[in-house]
């Protein structure tokens, strides 16, 4: 879809391929064929946008190990000779589309091939409504199309166009126009976020904030809870607070010591709270304590943060933990130092308890927190604090 969009903008030809069809074609030959006659073509119909998705399937041939090495790195090598355009390439803009880029040959994507990269992320509300507003050629009030937003939640584009053809499969076995309930019928169930569960979700975050803006972890950027949740939702996120990092820094221990006491302090402030913790700061890689973990194990034993320099290759998350598995001495060190940050955080929140309640009570009603708004209300705490008299 955006491919196509990008061609239709910049009114070009565009050429679609992926290693797939080029595989079809038939053997090593014939796929080499297909692939060469593809940029030769786009280099016919130029100005033209040559697009290959999932150009991740290509794979890097540092890590090919199986029987068949010798044709990945045949068919690597030939897209890079497509790539540098031997041939001329003039008014060819070569597009790919992944979801892997780690898995990308380094070659592919280094300067002068594909070399400028663009995050694509989910779309938001906002753009999910777009996108069903067109889907549906505009069959069906924004203002309708608006009340499916936190069923669309974590929806792709591809998602939602899915969604539309299901919903006038139904209008079309009936015999009538497309409808809201035709889109409502083919979307998950969503239940509303409420009560003591909310609650929870707002002391959570709220123990994030006060952790964070104490430390000075970066900046601030706000804090929100949702109002719904989806029920084939496995991970999906309650709330977050959001804070911008700068990607260029000095990063020494006590920075990673405060991202990690940041990530604890949703499960300190239900513990402060409540006197337990639920299980929501352990769902899923990108949880409170998958990060935690990680970053506290890339201490460990890659950044020369802990009692040795010894560095470790690993680095995903899997590398990681069979990383701790086998080496228990290092697994303990890292619960240790999850476990003092916990209590880090824990004695922040306690100091900070008035405006951890004030914070989580806002969120609970408002479902959102503002940079200036937190600020206002530390800042009124502080007045309405007591002052001590001394004698003279």
């Amino acid at each position: 879809m955006f491919a196509s969009a990008l061609a239709k903008q910049c009114k070009v030809n565009l050429v679609a391929a992926s290693l797939g069809r080029w595989q079809s074609k038939g053997h090593l030959g014939d796929l080499l064929k297909a692939m060469r006659g593809d940029f030769e073509r786009a280099r016919k119909d130029a100005p033209s946008i040559l697009f290959i998705d999932e150009i991740d399937s290509f794979g890097s041939r540092e890590g090919f190990t199986h029987d068949h090495k010798d044709y990945s790195v045949q068919v690597v090598n030939a897209l890079l000779e497509c790539l540098d355009g031997l041939d001329g390439r003039d008014g060819v803009v070569v597009v790919g589309a992944t979801n892997n880029i780690d898995r990308i040959d380094p070659a592919i994507i280094r300067a002068g091939r594909l070399d400028r990269h663009v995050e694509i992320p989910l779309p938001s509300a906002p753009d999910r409504i777009a996108i069903l507003t067109q889907l549906t050629d505009h069959s069906i009030a924004v203002s309708d199309l608006v009340k499916l937003v936190p069923a669309t939640q974590g929806m792709t584009g591809a998602d939602l166009a899915k969604a539309v053809r299901d919903a006038r499969r139904i209008a079309r076995r009936e015999k009538r126009g497309l409808s809201l309930g035709d889109l409502q019928s083919g979307l998950p169930e969503v239940v509303s976020i409420s009560g003591d569960f909310r609650r929870s979700i707002a002391i959570h975050e709220a123990g994030h904030t006060v952790v964070g803006t104490e430390l000075g972890y970066g900046t601030y950027m706000g804090t929100e809870i949702a109002n719904f949740a989806r029920l084939d939702s496995k991970h999906q996120r309650g709330g977050a607070a959001f804070f911008d990092i700068p990607q260029v820094a000095r990063r020494n221990q006590q920075f990673y010591l405060n991202c990690i006491a940041v990530m604890m302090a949703g499960m300190a402030a239900e513990r402060l709270i409540y006197g337990d913790t639920s299980d929501g700061a352990g769902a899923g890689e990108s949880s409170d304590l998958a990060v935690a973990t990680r970053i506290a194990t890339m201490m460990e034993a890659r950044l020369g943060m802990g009692i040795s320099f010894l560095h470790s290759q690993a680095e995903t998350d899997s590398e990681l933990e069979k990383l701790r598995h086998s080496d228990l001495d290092l697994k303990c060190r890292v619960e240790g130092v999850l476990a003092d940050q916990f209590e880090r955080a824990t004695t922040i929140l306690e100091d900070n308890k008035s405006l951890l309640l004030e914070l989580s009570e806002e969120l609970d009603a408002a479902g959102r927190l503002s940079p200036d708004r937190v600020y206002e209300i530390r800042t009124g705490l502080i007045k309405a604090k007591p002052q001590r008299r001394r004698a003279n």
